[in-house]
């Protein structure tokens, strides 16, 4: 590289100086759902906790202003921060929270050129290392498994911000990357910056007053002290899975680890691991990052698969890379498992239609074992129909691809079957009632599909397929599809006539 035309260095502290006042931008879809939650009157903190905390700019800020001196003088002036967004949320209020997503930008609009990739990394690792923290923390009986959460989600804040403000150097630094990529990051970061991004990290974290965890996790990570080191645990993990998939020898290392924290078997550790990357991509796409999703490894894209060389006709076989590993089993135990969850989640009185729906597609997709599975709502005007979520191969082509729009008196089976109330499975000579315009978004293949309702109002439906897979469709198979539409709908009924009391 030549040092000759790279950008003027500006030392740590100023680029400190620089960052905290900025806002980094958040996603489209955290604002409509922080927005949707606050418009809510009998909605609980906790709802609105949820959707912020998959969002790392966003939880920063809730965080950044929940402690601030206007709101909690004490802490400020004592260093007795607010450590969980639940708590914050309960001191800002809804109308503030509310206000700040109307007043944020967003990050598919702001973040150009090639440092977007990186930020896209930063996300995708950001969330993934999250969520693997927490379940690890989870399993070991933390005592406050969000406040791991959160520490292992702001745990690389200073790169996620740099990259979003670092103009020149960001690009200068992005340039060394590829062009020396056997040189650690943080000799590189060096070279450019004069000083590492975690440094970073650990000064914005201590002038925002992120919570102690936060900070000793970023300045001190080799403490030993099991929360930091289960945060740390969560970042290898998801650094591990980006280099080499999940089937090398410092995965393993890192898989007996885990195990060891939790006490659980190696086998049972490794698919509870990979099962978190798959949330992890999932909640990626429900929150509108799709440039992050494609960078959280998942099982099916080890190194040592082979990739199609030809592209194919239809879009269902571009949607896999490994038959065999791409598509789930059926597993009446998770099946099990998941209807529980669905129960207690229900019962509890504060199920959204987020929740329940997420829950569903996840019993459809691993538990039933369907390689795609949409979640899609219905238009007021019951005249178009869009994905609202989707699980399995390739969920961002399916989610962009899954948009139908009826012609008038057309006789199309994804809105007769909401009309009727009926579920269906198009199979054989049933599928030459198929639109054209369906085949061309989601192949010529037998489907599943289920009406969703609400107190006996259509509002979407489910669709399921094996696409990827080419296997059959069973009767048994349909039956299971149909119990979880059934529980879903049963269950957002529930939600709905609570919220009205």
């Amino acid at each position: 590289m030549n040092t000759q035309r790279t950008p003027q260095k500006r030392r740590l502290a100023e680029w400190v100086e620089l960052i905290q006042h900025r806002e980094m931008p958040i996603f489209n879809n955290t604002v409509h759902q922080v927005l949707r939650v606050s418009e809510d009157e009998l909605a609980p903190a906790a709802a609105l906790a949820q959707v912020i905390m998959h969002d790392p700019s966003l939880t920063t800020r809730i965080l950044k202003l929940a402690n601030s001196v206007h709101y909690n003088p004490a802490g400020a002036s004592t260093g007795h921060s607010l450590t969980t967004v639940n708590r914050a949320v309960v001191v800002l209020g809804f109308n503030a929270v509310s206000n700040m997503c109307l007043a944020a930008t967003l990050v598919d609009d702001t973040i150009e050129g090639a440092t977007r990739e990186r930020v896209a990394r930063e996300l995708a690792r950001a969330l993934h290392a999250a969520i693997q923290a927490r379940s690890i923390a989870t399993a070991r009986e933390d005592k406050a498994p969000e406040e791991v959460f959160i520490a292992a989600l702001l745990h690389r804040i200073g790169e996620l911000a740099f990259w979003c403000f670092g103009g020149e150097q960001a690009e200068a630094l992005d340039q060394l990357y590829r062009q020396q990529p056997t040189t650690l990051p943080e000799r590189a970061q060096e070279r450019v910056l004069g000083f590492r991004l975690n440094q970073l990290s650990g000064q914005l974290a201590k002038v925002w007053n992120l919570n102690e965890l936060v900070r000793e996790a970023i300045v001190t990570p080799s403490v030993l002290d099991e929360r930091v080191q289960t945060v740390v645990l969560g970042q290898q993990i998801a650094l591990c899975a980006e280099d080499g998939g999940w089937h090398t020898e410092p995965m393993e290392k890192l898989v007996k680890r885990a195990a060891k924290m939790i006490d659980l078997a190696i086998g049972e550790t490794h698919k509870m691991l990979q099962h978190n990357a798959s949330e992890a991509a999932e909640m990626a796409a429900v929150i509108g990052a799709q440039i992050a999703a494609p960078h959280i490894p998942q099982q099916q894209e080890a190194s040592d698969q082979p990739t199609p060389e030809t592209p194919t006709e239809t879009a269902a076989a571009e949607a896999t890379t490994d038959v065999e590993n791409a598509a789930p089993e059926p597993d009446a135990q998770l099946q099990l498992r998941v209807l529980r969850e669905l129960s207690t989640l229900i019962e509890s009185g504060t199920a959204s239609l987020n929740q329940v729906m997420t829950l569903a597609l996840e019993g459809i997709h691993r538990g039933v074992g369907m390689d795609r599975v949409v979640f899609a709502l219905i238009t007021p005007d019951k005249r178009t129909l869009k994905a609202r979520y989707a699980l399995g191969s390739d969920p961002e082509r399916l989610l962009a691809r899954f948009q139908f729009t009826r012609l008038p008196g057309q006789n199309h089976p994804l809105f007769t079957v909401i009309e009727r109330k009926q579920a269906r499975c198009l199979r054989g000579e049933a599928l030459a009632d198929v639109p054209a315009t369906v085949i061309q978004a989601l192949g010529r293949t037998p489907f599943m599909i289920a009406p969703i309702e609400i107190a006996g109002q259509g509002i979407g439906l489910l669709y399921a397929d094996r696409a990827s897979s080419a296997r059959t469709l069973t009767e048994p198979l349909f039956e299971d599809f149909q119990h979880f539409a059934k529980q879903a709908s049963q269950g957002l009924t529930l939600a709905a006539r609570r919220r009205a009391r």
